[in-house]
C-alpha cells in the first residue's frame, strides 16, 4: 500500500459515515436482541446469573451490543469500499475502451482521407493527360 501522501484523494466519502452508522445500527440491534434472549433464558434457569448485580447485566447488555455494531460497521464500510473499487475499475475500463475505440476510429478516418486523396490525385492526373492530347 503506497504511503498516504500519495494518496489523491484521502478523505473518505460523504456517505461512508452513513454506511458505517446504518451497519452499527444493525449489528447493535442483531446482536442486542440475541443477547437480550440469553438474558431472560439465563435469568430463569441459572442461580449464578440471578446474583449478578443489574449493573453488570447491563454491562454485559451494551457489551453485547457494541461488539455486534462494531463487527457490523466494519463490514458495512468493508463492502462500500470494494464497491467502490469495483466501480472505479469499471470506470477505467470503461474509458480504456472508449480511447482505443477512439484511436481506432481516427486510424480508419485517416486511411480514408488518404485513400480519397491518392484517388483524388489519380484523378487529376487522368484529366491533364486527357488535355494535353
Amino acid at each position: 500500500m503506497p504511503p498516504p501522501s500519495h494518496i489523491t484523494d484521502p478523505l473518505p466519502p460523504p456517505q461512508l459515515t452513513q454506511v458505517a452508522a446504518q451497519g452499527f445500527a444493525s449489528g447493535a440491534l442483531r446482536f442486542g436482541t440475541i443477547s437480550f434472549a440469553s438474558h431472560f433464558l439465563l435469568n430463569r434457569y441459572t442461580p449464578l446469573y440471578r446474583g449478578l448485580t443489574v449493573q453488570y447485566k447491563v454491562f454485559l447488555q451494551i457489551s453485547a451490543m457494541m461488539l455486534g455494531g462494531c463487527i457490523f460497521a466494519e463490514k458495512r464500510v468493508g463492502e462500500f469500499n470494494e464497491g467502490v473499487r469495483r466501480r472505479r475499475r469499471a470506470l477505467d475500463r470503461s474509458r480504456r475502451a472508449w480511447e482505443e475505440e477512439m484511436e481506432i476510429r481516427e486510424m480508419v478516418e485517416r486511411r480514408i482521407a488518404a485513400e480519397e486523396r491518392s484517388q483524388k490525385g489519380a484523378g487529376q492526373q487522368k484529366d491533364d493527360s486527357v488535355g494535353g492530347k
